[in-house]
């Protein structure tokens, strides 16, 4: 009988069950390129908020209201951290940290008894010096068939420091924007721009 023939064999028994170099090595090369086209290895994840403005112990975040729907959605804004006058902390990190809470609604009639609209609820507590932790919620909607609304949000913290009417300290200022931007199947977008004012020492003002 052949020998080469019996050699032959073996070497094929070797490539096909693995124990053989070659396929060692062909084998590591085949696990290589499918880790590397890996539809895994490629995904990204949209991140859920976005920062907009960074400052000395602060940043303002700018996201999308987890209830936003329909013919309604909401880019809101908050600050987190605390803004001081010329961001000086260890002075003006003092008294007691009160809350304040304001809602704004935006609306247009649209002639048929309902009224397109939507209220944000602004929170942000403040010391008599500082503002901080500024956050909103979209608490009530309506949202009639042929009309639509976008509400988007600013936050901008002021460079100046401001003289307080109720006690003369010196205390620090963001203003806040609300832009509502309404839809209809018939006629031209209605724009409405709301701004205040919020003040460390409590006091909010019309911008």
């Amino acid at each position: 009988m052949n020998n080469n023939r019996f050699l032959f064999l073996e070497e094929e028994l070797k490539m096909f069950s693995g124990q053989h170099p070659n396929a060692l090595v062909k084998k590591k090369k085949q696990g290589f390129i499918s880790k590397a086209k890996s539809k895994y290895s490629k995904q990204k994840v949209a991140p859920a908020v976005a920062a907009a403005v960074i400052g000395v112990g602060w940043k303002v975040i700018e996201f999308i209201a987890a209830n936003s729907g329909g013919d309604i959605d909401a880019q809101l804004s908050k600050l987190e951290g605390e803004k001081f006058p010329n961001d000086d902390k260890p002075t003006y990190n003092t008294g007691i940290w009160r809350t304040k809470t304001k809602r704004v609604k935006g609306m247009i009639e649209n002639g048929f008894g309902i009224d397109t609209s939507a209220t944000i609820e602004l929170r942000y507590k403040y010391n008599g010096h500082g503002v901080a932790d500024i956050d909103m919620d979209l608490v009530a909607s309506d949202d009639p068939p042929g009309f639509g609304l976008v509400v988007s949000t600013k936050l901008l913290p002021s460079r100046n420091n401001y003289t307080s009417n109720n006690g003369g300290q010196l205390m620090s200022m963001v203003e806040v924007t609300f832009n509502y931007k309404f839809s209809r199947t018939i006629g031209s977008d209605i724009h409405q721009i709301k701004r205040f004012k919020l003040f460390g020492d409590g006091t909010i003002e019309n911008g």
